[in-house]
């Protein structure tokens, strides 16, 4: 939602968003912002109500052409006949619990056009719910890519993973992966992992169980992913599908692509749309295929490093923002 919102400003279009947060500690990022921000920090169960009363109430004042909705819950208190073009945000997980279904239903009814983050999102959603006219669907790849370069320095990192350490991302197969190798190659690939979550503890204990604190560097949830993917070779991205949790595409494979990172990824979820000829694409929770895998993408590297630049370039911004902006 940021990058429409921002990527809409610079085509000329006035912009306000409505977005959760303490008012407080989002003032310095809100102020720094050419677009309007309206934040609504109340408690959950009075905030969706609250944001919805605003959204009434600002478009008798102002009038705007069109609504994006992050989720079908940002949606579920809109009035159903309120005369403007509505668009609703389909991720993945929001859809997984059936149990909501009937809401669900009830909020994406009221949107002119239903966008997806992959095709495997639309047909998961298809799946379990029923009477969707085909028009009203798009498909929409979210990435959006504002600089792509190659960067001809020196590596520190033959691997990175850049994402949230959750179980589901798959960092803990790496570990493993990295072990292996080891043992059977005698080569010792060193890895970068950027990010921060309830996997941490875990994941540094697998790095001393394979015995591979030369080989790995936890980094500072702060630090710039640029500059990790400066100083990296490869991007690889084991997902694993959860029963409460899937990878609806796969953002970070189309940034690392777009500094000249090949990637190596799972077929779990969308994932396998988020890369083209430019990495491999690995069964899912498969050592085997995950260490050939990466052995043939550090063999060929400079091949898949051009592929990855070409492939980036479907995602640049400027053209991105179209596909948002021309969808209804």
């Amino acid at each position: 939602m940021t990058n429409i919102a921002q990527q809409a400003h610079l085509k000329g279009h006035k912009v306000l968003v409505l977005a959760d947060g303490s008012r407080l500690s989002s003032a310095e990022y809100d102020q720094g912002q050419e677009i309007e921000i309206k934040r609504f920090d109340q408690l959950k169960f009075l905030r969706k109500k609250t944001k919805s009363n605003f959204c009434h109430s600002i478009l008798k004042e102002k009038k705007f052409d069109l609504i994006y909705f992050d989720s079908w819950k940002s949606l579920e208190h809109i009035n159903k006949d309120l005369k403007i073009k509505k668009v609703c945000l389909v991720h993945g997980n929001e859809i997984l619990n059936l149990k909501k279904e009937d809401r669900v239903n009830r909020s994406l009814s009221k949107a002119n056009k239903i966008i997806f983050n992959s095709s495997f999102t639309e047909k998961l959603f298809l799946k379990n719910y029923k009477g969707y006219l085909k028009k009203k669907l798009s498909i929409i790849h979210p990435a959006f890519i504002s600089n792509i370069k190659d960067y001809n320095n020196k590596k520190k990192y033959d691997l990175c993973t850049v994402a949230r350490l959750e179980y589901r991302k798959g960092h803990h197969l790496i570990l493993e992966v990295l072990y292996e190798i080891k043992k059977r190659h005698k080569l010792n690939l060193k890895y970068a992992i950027l990010g921060n979550g309830p996997e941490l503890s875990r994941l540094k204990d697998l790095v001393m169980k394979y015995n591979l604190l030369n080989q790995v560097d936890f980094l500072e949830s702060y630090s710039s992913t640029e500059e990790v993917y400066k100083l990296s070779k490869i991007h690889v991205m084991p997902t694993i599908t959860t029963p409460n949790s899937i990878e609806g595409f796969g953002i970070s494979n189309i940034e690392a692509a777009s500094k000249g990172l090949p990637c190596v990824v799972s077929n779990s979820g969308g994932t396998p749309e988020s890369i083209h000829n430019n990495g491999i694409i690995v069964s899912e929770n498969n050592i085997e295929e995950l260490i050939d895998a990466i052995l043939q993408v550090v063999k060929n590297l400079p091949k898949l490093s051009k592929k990855s630049l070409t492939f980036a370039k479907k995602f640049k911004s400027s053209s991105k923002i179209k596909e948002y902006l021309n969808c209804i």
